[in-house]
């Protein structure tokens, strides 16, 4: 398209940096290990060359000076496109102190950098000249390009052991005197902590069960301990249920008034004050909600980022779930394996790149109801072992109930036989309506990059969508009882 501004570049810094290389090899190293031949602008088509040429005597461990490029020219049959030996003597009168060669080297990065994403705005534009059949899909795509490159400026050098070692000194002398500290972001559950001494920046979590087994509530749970125990920013994409019903579900567990009170408005006023001060405590945490339905990666990627953008201090992200999430509109069947896959990896590029623990809720596939006890192994991950394989840290669960509950009804089926009339039954006494139905839940952390891999129980109040720890009495107790509703190792 005409009027376009001319493309940015530094050819007086790429020329200050190849003499640099010429004249002092040791500092060829610096160019070497952060710049590539395309990082040169070709405004002078030379500089491109040369560097080619001296990448060449590099790789093949050649001692770098005017004869031996000159020479390295000549067998890639560029020498006259480089000027000859006339231009390379000219660089080595640019040449700079050796000290400051990173300086110049991240000059010529970034204005390749910058080069490169305005070349890609211009095909995005002109992509978008030739006609766009679906906007969301060329938005997602065109975001990511846009992103992958951006990312090439965070493009760090190699660390020492010793700068390396001395931050892990340091974290360990940030708060480390007692010993039930955490790393990490609070799980607001003892035996977790525990085990993963509280979620890591950077770290994949997957939390999976069958369905209704309890998997949002805890990842519910998971959100508002966190927000709660830090005053820091918690991010909960609710992909299957609105932001409203979560925050039913929410309001239920930290009031202790039945899900069903809240959701049908019928309170009395022992309860209506108990929502009040939930209400109140609820407000005061930073939980921010996204409940756009079957949302597509590029979305929940780029609301993450902007939202960390506002708020620098962001301590998780939770998902709601894993098989709601799309690539694109285009739905393969077929395909969604590898687009399983292609997602979990570029969740676990989201934790690292936004430096915070990511939760992702999953299914597992109905290969566990196929087994006698029904216990999950990571084998029983839906769609992808590339899950099992992204994750840092995989936790499967496990209510017994869930279960008994199903087998109460079939039996119940089963004992009655086509056209047989229904036995009376003896009258029983009205059983008073409990306010809660408790079940046990088995958690197994399955894997733990960084950690013990172990199971323990948590009790799940229904009614009131809360996870919370047993007493410990009630845990020593369920030690005591071989094989009851344990995982198998």
């Amino acid at each position: 398209m005409a009027n376009r501004i001319a493309l940015p570049s530094n050819v007086e810094a790429e020329r200050a940096v190849l003499g640099s290389m010429i004249a002092y090899p040791e500092s060829a190293d610096e160019a070497f290990g952060y710049l590539t031949e395309e990082d040169f602008s070709g405004v002078d088509p030379r500089n491109p060359l040369i560097y080619r040429a001296l990448f060449e005597l590099r790789r093949q461990q050649t001692p770098i000076d005017p004869e031996t490029l000159h020479s390295m020219e000549v067998t890639l049959q560029i020498a006259e496109a480089c000027g000859d030996n006339e231009y390379i003597f000219d660089l080595i009168s640019r040449a700079i102190n050796p000290d400051n060669m990173a300086f110049y080297v991240q000059s010529v990065h970034e204005q390749a950098v910058l080069r490169r994403l305005l070349l890609q705005c211009r095909s995005i534009e002109d992509e978008y000249a030739s006609g766009v059949p679906n906007i969301g899909d060329f938005i997602i795509k065109s975001n990511d390009k846009i992103t992958q490159i951006a990312q090439q400026r965070h493009v760090q050098g190699m660390r020492s052991a010793e700068d390396v070692v001395l931050a892990v000194q340091e974290r360990l002398s940030r708060g480390r005197n007692d010993p039930n500290s955490l790393v990490g972001i609070p799980t607001g559950y003892r035996r977790l902590d525990d085990l993963t001494h509280g979620w890591k920046a950077g770290d994949l979590i997957i939390l999976a069960a069958r369905p209704s087994v309890g998997k949002t509530a805890f990842g519910m749970n998971l959100a508002f301990n966190a927000a709660h125990s830090t005053s820091r920013p918690v991010a909960f994409f609710s992909l299957e249920m609105g932001a409203e019903d979560i925050m039913g579900r929410l309001l239920a567990s930290r009031s202790l008034v039945s899900n069903d009170h809240i959701q049908t408005g019928y309170l009395d006023g022992r309860e209506k004050a108990k929502v009040k001060a939930a209400v109140e405590e609820i407000a005061n945490t930073k939980i921010y909600f996204d409940d756009t339905p079957n949302c597509r990666l590029g979305d929940v990627i780029s609301k993450a980022k902007k939202l960390k953008n506002l708020h620098p201090d962001l301590c998780l992200v939770v998902i709601d779930y894993l098989g709601r999430i799309r690539y694109s509109d285009k739905v393969d069947f077929n395909a969604r394996q590898q687009e399983v896959s292609f997602i979990s990896g570029e969740l676990k590029s989201l934790a690292r790149a936004l430096n915070v623990p990511v939760i992702c809720l999953a299914q597992l596939n109905r290969n566990v109801e196929k087994t006698e006890n029904k216990i999950p192994q990571l084998s029983d991950l839906r769609e992808s072992g590339a899950i099992e394989q992204d994750a840092d840290v995989v936790m499967l669960m496990y209510r017994e109930d869930y279960y008994d509950d199903q087998k109460s009804a079939k039996g119940k089926a089963w004992q009655k036989k086509p056209g047989q009339p229904e036995e009376p039954q003896p009258e029983e006494e009205p059983k008073p309506k409990k306010e809660s139905d408790v079940s046990d839940v088995l958690i197994k952390v399955a894997k733990n990059r960084n950690g013990k891999v172990d199971k323990f129980h948590l009790m799940f109040q229904r009614s009131f969508s809360l996870f919370s720890d047993p007493a410990k009495e009630y845990e020593e107790k369920r030690a005591q009882m071989s094989g009851y509703g344990s995982f198998e190792d």
